[in-house]
């Protein structure tokens, strides 16, 4: 406008021709609870597949998951403690990648996940803080971490582990979407709520902020529940 007022164009090159551009969210897809059984069953017997039933069971995310210390995981009282999560960045000083685990996006990330599954308790329970490498014992930080025993980097524990593991249920099951990790937990919010689980506890067990956050997460809209 100012440059129409002072005689520099005829018109205001911001009124009608410039667009934003309209930015399509990518589809989520979730497991049926039928799906969701078989790929459970499937990671009991899978290797390293005790990350992929504790995913499945909480909701919690992949940093989450590799930022799990020992001590996060109470198997007397069924409690998982969120405190943390694990993510890699580049420094661009040192042009190296480094993991970073020093706590967590908000406060409303920290929070407490009540563990009910025995089978996954169990296995929880009998995880070795430490391990042998190299004909030395190495005691671990981090609950899921490399064959080293050091932090696993998101993108490694992708490889090695998440992809392996849906590459496989996937041949064996031809019937079950490979999913990604963000869409496990988009799965386990799903499934809670079609348990009659309400939108509120779902919203905190998942660590979102409020409901509005919880809704735009499932892509729903606030009038999919009739309150």
């Amino acid at each position: 406008m100012y440059a129409v007022d002072n005689g520099l164009c005829k018109t205001n090159p911001a009124s009608k021709s410039i667009r934003l551009p309209k930015i399509e969210k990518a589809a989520k897809t979730a497991w049926t609870q039928v799906q969701y059984d078989k790929a459970y069953a499937y990671a009991k017997e899978f290797p390293n597949g005790l990350a992929l039933m504790l995913l499945m069971e909480t909701g919690i995310s992949r940093s989450e998951l590799l930022g799990l210390r020992h001590e996060d995981i109470d198997t007397q009282n069924k409690v998982l403690h969120i405190r943390q999560g694990l993510v890699s960045y580049q420094d661009r000083e040192n042009e190296q990648w480094v993991l970073v685990s020093d706590g967590l996006k908000n406060n409303y990330r920290r929070r407490d996940i009540p563990l009910v599954e025995p089978e996954l308790l169990r296995r929880l329970s009998e995880r070795p803080i430490e391990i042998e490498v190299n004909r030395q014992i190495v005691k671990t930080e981090f609950v899921f971490h490399s064959p080293e025993g050091k932090p696993y980097d998101p993108q490694n524990w992708n490889k090695r582990v998440f992809n392996r593991f849906m590459d496989a249920l996937v041949k064996t099951h031809p019937e079950i979407p490979k999913l990604s990790a963000h869409e496990l937990r988009h799965t386990r919010a799903t499934l809670w709520l079609e348990r009659g689980v309400s939108p509120l506890m779902v919203a905190k067990l998942l660590g979102h902020t409020d409901l509005k956050k919880l809704f735009v997460f499932l892509s729903y809209s606030p009038d999919y529940y009739i309150w």
